[in-house]
């Protein structure tokens, strides 16, 4: 038998996997430019560095075979989410599908995106954070057509893309999620991609931060409705981009 918790909101960020090359060096460098605390993993020969004093769990992970980003989605009945992502013309590579209604399962979306679902909550204890962050996920930013992420997403989650302005070919649909057709707005041909983005108090320290600590940040504009960005790398060359509502 399969329970339902509804005390989970379909399709919403819950978790996002940033693959790095060395991930202790990766978190060295995130928690200097952070401030971020995590929990270090070992599994199957390879190292994770959950962070545990931000709003959204980020995943630092150095396996070579992750996609460099995966957005994770929190579901209340695995099972079922499963077999609507393959309904939708997606794909389950892999999943560990619990009889109550509870675990994950990793794949692809019909554009080739990676995604992951699980049902959220704690599944052991871990040390308790002693400081406040000072940056955490602004932006899971994906690149794919819109209609086709519209149909995909409304069956699996729910998901309704809404157009943030006439003109624009950017949709939201849930929290930190976007969705920006590039080949509609441009007239080009784009590969789906997602970039994370992660949301600073101001930019123009954050980016010199970057580069005081070996990382490179790259020029600053404001091409994100309100929002300053800039793209940025660590020290490991781990592409990332920064963003705020404040320049300097």
């Amino acid at each position: 038998m399969t329970t339902t918790d509804t005390s989970v909101t379909e399709g919403v960020l819950a978790m996002v996997h940033l693959r790095v090359n060395d991930a202790d060096r990766a978190m060295q460098f995130f928690g200097s430019l952070l401030g971020w605390q995590a929990e270090r993993v070992e599994f199957d020969n390879h190292i994770s560095h959950y962070t545990v004093n931000n709003a959204v769990t980020v995943r630092l992970l150095d396996d070579p075979t992750s996609p460099p980003v995966v957005a994770n989605y929190g579901v209340s009945e695995v099972a079922e989410t499963i077999r609507r992502i393959e309904a939708a013309g997606g794909t389950v590579t892999d999943s560990e599908a619990a009889p109550d209604g509870g675990g994950w399962a990793r794949g692809l979306d019909d554009q080739g995106l990676p995604l992951l679902v699980f049902r959220p909550g704690r599944y052991h204890e871990h040390t308790a954070p002693t400081q406040e962050p000072t940056g955490d996920v602004g932006l899971v930013f994906i690149r794919a057509d819109s209609e086709r992420a519209q149909q995909f997403y409304g069956s699996v989650f729910g998901w309704n893309l809404e157009r943030v302005h006439p003109d624009s070919n950017y949709f939201e649909a849930v929290p930190l999620i976007g969705v920006f057709d590039e080949a509609a707005a441009f007239g080009t041909e784009v590969e789906p991609s997602e970039t994370l983005y992660l949301a600073v108090e101001a930019l123009e320290p954050a980016a010199a931060r970057v580069e005081e600590l070996g990382g490179h940040a790259g020029d600053i504009a404001q091409d994100m409705g309100p929002y300053w960005t800039c793209m940025c790398t660590d020290d490991q060359g781990t592409t990332f981009g920064l963003m705020s509502l404040t320049r300097s």
